[in-house]
């Protein structure tokens, strides 16, 4: 989505000039039509509802202000004027913290080699802000670093406090950098240092090294705004500002005049900008403004909260239904049981009447439910309604869940729990049940055990999206292909995955293709597997897990582990189920696969391996890993990875990796870095899922910090499956 978002060039609906002449009337039309429900009206002004300023933050006009958005959320903005068109992706994986990854196309200035073409220069970075709320106070305050990890053209720092009074916001602050515009003043924290009177020239170098000692250094300007809330218009907002900007140097991306830069465009009428600010639906809102005295300016924000289980992920209510099998009265009980489950897409592995303990053990495997209690609350359910249906003597159900035939966990929960089932107290069933780690084999010692048919294949069909960001000559780069994904499952242990695309529609042959990596190409080259590949294998992956002691993980694969590799390897993870962290090992020998991506290998080949550490911080969400290695273009170096996943199964974070390949050899960008995030499909869908959509945005493609990615990892194996993961989400038991 934000591909496609930010890369579009087309036109927007109305041209500029066309809504200058007729703003006003296009103004009263938006105020008009802009009917919201009255849930969402009470959310706007009970929370002041934050708008985006042109450049991706939460803010004004220009401007930022002390606020920043709701953890979870995540947004898309694209801004327009006749100086620069202007995206953005921002998300908040806390209540007091922004990140966002713009790119930046100014309409004037050339890129180097095309000096007759302009607007064909594209620029991006990094912006991040850090806010607190003082309710006492109703004030927000903020502290920004804005193009902090990319270029540093943009370089620039402020502090913001905004206010919220009884309908209108008030904003003051001061800006470093390239927020100084013709009105420089001494900067206050001068008089603390000398230190701080003066920034430096940036370095250039091969950008995306951040510039620590030019934060908060030299001149300042000061700004400020208010947004108004207009009665009877629905949380729309009318806002004006003062704008320090100068256009001509602080906004050209670059420290000095740039090629095809247009004076006269540039030119600045007013420090005033004004505009409106009209949200048309909980997810959309559209800013219109004029910005340095003479420039219409559109700004669309999309987003949405994924803090929260937007949508009503409920399970169907697990109703008995007879299998008509069966000859005596336990051996029905089992029968029924594993009918009743398969219902349900919950696969019974082996099952045991405890009668000296009046507990009913079950072993099952499920890929529906993204973590362990809601299967746990079905099973509970039906177990109940089966006790009372054949006379069983039993009080308590014991689940243990089973992935790639190795135990993960057991949950024992009172079976009293599967009656008054809507009703049922969380905080109850958590107390009176039970959670224990898996303990490797014991489930086959149960004495009903269905008889596995192996092997057992499922495949499934799907359009798919393949893309290509950032090229300065044509942003976005898509294809669409069908792909199928099928499962082998030789053995509960042993199974083949094979992912097979067939090409539909691309135009990847549009993109320039030149490999510039002074390192092995093994990442840079990526064009020519696009360009090159129509039907073609992206996995077929045969994988034996092995638990050789408890807590301890193993796994063995062999084949094409993914798009550009094939070969073999071994990873180990020891996961303490009592404990927050993990520690894995991994090792990879690979070949490097031929440009159609189907059977045949390069002559290029290197041995790869990690050792990795990972810790989970329960109380916040943050998982952190910090693997070290070698890498596949035998680089040597870390990774840091840091992410938060909220309750709702929404994920965010960021990487990065420092081998030790100089910021020469490793070429633009200095070393390699980005973000991700991931949407659980049961959030969009709003049935039960286990999957993710997955985005992954890198700056720039280079060859130095470059890891293999092969599939079914062993930390994807036990995912939310130690205790501190099944006691956070209790909270599903009776969804």
């Amino acid at each position: 989505m934000l591909n496609i978002f930010l890369g579009q060039s087309a036109k927007i609906s109305f041209t500029l000039s066309f809504a200058k002449r007729h703003l006003f009337h296009l103004l009263l039309g938006l105020l008009a039509c802009n009917k919201l429900e009255a849930s969402y009206l009470d959310y706007i002004y009970s929370n002041r509802l934050p708008t985006f300023n042109s450049f991706g933050q939460i803010g004004i006009i220009q401007l930022p202000s002390g606020e920043s958005s709701k953890e979870g959320n995540i947004n898309f903005i694209f801004n327009d004027n006749d100086i620069y068109r202007h995206g953005a992706l921002t998300i908040s994986p806390f209540n007091w913290m922004e990140a966002s990854y713009f790119y930046y196309r100014p309409s004037d200035i050339t890129w180097k080699g095309s000096p007759k073409k302009p607007g064909s220069y594209l620029d991006k970075g990094f912006n991040v802000k850090f806010s607190n709320y003082w309710d006492k106070y109703k004030l927000h305050l903020a502290v920004g670093l804005d193009d902090f990890a990319g270029t540093g053209w943009f370089s620039k720092e402020y502090l913001a406090a905004t206010h919220n009074f009884e309908s209108f916001k008030m904003t003051l602050g001061i800006g470093w950098g390239k927020f100084v515009g013709n009105e420089a003043y001494k900067n206050p924290l001068s008089y603390i240092s000398n230190r701080f009177a003066r920034r430096g020239n940036r370095e250039l170098s091969q950008g995306g090294t951040p510039q620590y000692g030019n934060w908060f250094r030299g001149p300042v300007s000061y700004f400020g705004g208010i947004e108004y809330f207009i009665p009877n218009f629905h949380g729309s907002k009318f806002k004006i500002e003062y704008d320090p900007f100068n256009y001509v140097t602080g906004l050209s991306s670059q420290p000095f005049i740039p090629a095809g830069l247009n004076f006269d465009l540039r030119k600045k009428k007013s420090d005033i900008n004004f505009g409106f600010s009209i949200p048309l639906k909980d997810y959309f809102t559209l800013d219109l403004s004029f910005i340095k005295g003479d420039t219409l300016n559109i700004t669309f924000i999309v987003g949405t909260d994924l803090s929260r289980r937007t949508r009503t992920i409920k399970s169907e209510r697990a109703i008995v239904k007879d299998s008509g099998k069966g000859d005596s009265s336990k051996m029905k009980f089992y029968e029924d049981l594993i009918y009743n489950l398969n219902s349900k897409d919950i696969y019974l592995q082996t099952a045991q009447i405890d009668s000296e303990n009046k507990k009913l053990k079950v072993a099952v495997n499920q890929a529906v439910y993204s973590n362990q209690i809601q299967p746990a609350s079905i099973i509970t359910q039906l177990a109940y309604n089966l006790k009372l249906k054949h006379l069983i003597d039993i009080d308590s159900v014991e689940i243990t869940s089973i992935n790639a035939g190795i135990e993960l966990n057991k949950i024992k929960i009172p079976i009293k729990f599967g009656d008054n089932y809507d009703t049922v107290p969380i905080e109850l069933v958590a107390k009176q049940s039970e959670i224990k780690s898996g303990d490797n084999d014991s489930f086959k010692l149960n004495e009903f055990r269905p008889i596995l048919n192996f092997p057992n294949s499922f495949t499934t069909f799907s359009p798919d999206l393949v893309t290509h960001v950032g090229d300065p000559k044509k942003f976005f780069f898509k294809g669409l292909i069908l792909r199928i994904d099928n499962e082998t499952q030789f053995s509960r242990r042993t199974m083949l995955t094979t992912t097979a695309n067939i090409n539909l529609i691309n135009d990847f042959d549009e993109k320039r293709n030149f490999p510039d990596s002074k390192l092995p190409n093994v990442r840079t080259d990526i064009v020519s597997y696009l360009q090159e590949s129509t039907n073609y294998l992206s996995r077929l992956q045969l994988d034996s897990f092995f638990n050789p002691k408890k807590e301890i993980f193993a796994k063995f694969s062999a084949g094409i582990l993914e798009d550009m590799y094939g070969g073999a390897g071994m990873e180990f993870l020891y996961k303490p189920f009592e404990r927050n962290y993990s520690i894995g090992i991994e090792g990879y020998y690979v070949k490097k696969r031929a440009f159609d991506r189907r059977f045949d290998f390069l002559d290029y080949k290197t041995a790869t391996g990690h050792l990795s550490l990972n810790y989970h911080f329960p109380e916040l969400g943050f998982l952190g890993t910090l693997s070290y290695g070698k890498y596949l273009a035998g680089d040597v170096g870390f990774t840091l990875d840091i992410s938060r996943r909220l309750l709702s199964g929404f994920r965010a974070g960021f990487f990065f990796t420092r081998t030790n390949v100089s910021a020469d050899l490793f070429g633009e960008g200095s070393f390699d870095k980005g973000f991700y995030f991931q949407i659980p499909l049961d959030l969009i869908t709003g049935k039960p899922s286990p999957g993710y959509s997955n985005f992954r945005l890198t700056p720039l493609t280079r060859d130095g910090g470059q890891k293999l990615m092969p599939g079914n990892d062993l930390i994807g194996l036990i995912h939310s499956a130690s205790r501190n993961e099944i006691e956070r989400d209790w909270v599903f038991f009776n969804d």
